[in-house]
């Protein structure tokens, strides 16, 4: 049982990572200081873009690696 907790706290933790490093940036840097935008993001993000899917994948894999880790500290107790 201990293995299996451990392959999946693996296997999640490999996810978040991958997932979080292939996310772009959300900063803009000193082009917001007047207020001014390129491009607006108003309804270009409705679920099932790149980014919405990069973010639910961070979400999902995060919870998974967190609950798998606290159930592996109580199963080796």
């Amino acid at each position: 049982m201990t293995t299996f907790i451990s392959i999946i706290v693996a296997l999640s933790a490999i996810a978040t990572i991958c997932a979080i490093v292939v996310q772009e940036s959300n900063q803009v840097g000193l082009g917001t200081l007047d207020g001014s935008s390129p491009s607006s993001e108003w309804g270009s993000n409705r679920g099932t873009s790149r980014k919405e899917m990069l973010k639910r994948i961070t979400m999902v894999s995060s919870t998974i690696f967190f609950v798998a880790t606290i159930l592996l500290v109580a199963v080796t107790k």
